[in-house]
């Protein structure tokens, strides 16, 4: 039985996306190993920032895109458009201080989302609207005119 290179190739392959695959499914504290906390490793958890939920409709003049944003304001929400994509990022921050008699309650909260939408067709970026009602925001966009197509004459 003889070595071949590209077999040790495909074990590494192999082992790379296995190893990839479990570093992004896991939380990211659980990476400190049993019984190790984010303190005593000297590390801080950065937060994370989830995919929001959202569909895109195409209809014969506009691409619609809807994003479910729950718990979020309308001042939270940042929407930014490129000629081909829309990003949407929305974060929110509570801290909560309450003192009464001998105790005091402290807490704080963090929501994050984050998503790029690539367009399935070119867009009028400069006539979107946008709009955001009961955690659900709506992004219209019109499409660009399709220039017809003509022959060309080959000299």
């Amino acid at each position: 039985m003889s070595w071949d290179i590209f077999d040790e190739i495909q074990k590494m392959q192999e082992e790379m996306d296995r190893m990839f695959n479990d570093f992004f499914r896991r939380p990211y504290y659980q990476s400190q190993g049993p019984g190790k906390s984010l303190q005593e490793s000297g590390e801080r958890a950065a937060p994370r920032l989830r995919e929001a939920f959202t569909d895109v409709q195409e209809t014969d003049s506009e691409v619609i895109i809807t994003v479910e944003l729950p718990g979020m304001s309308k001042e939270d929400i940042q929407l930014n458009i490129t000629s081909d994509r829309l990003e949407i990022r929305a974060e929110t921050k509570e801290e909560q201080t309450e003192t009464k008699g001998d105790y005091r309650l402290s807490g704080k909260r963090y929501a994050g989302f984050y998503r790029s939408i690539p367009f399935p067709v070119p867009v009028k970026a400069e006539k979107a609207k946008a709009t955001y009602k009961n955690g659900v925001l709506e992004v219209i966009l019109p499409k660009k005119e399709v220039t017809e197509s003509r022959n060309i004459k080959i000299d």
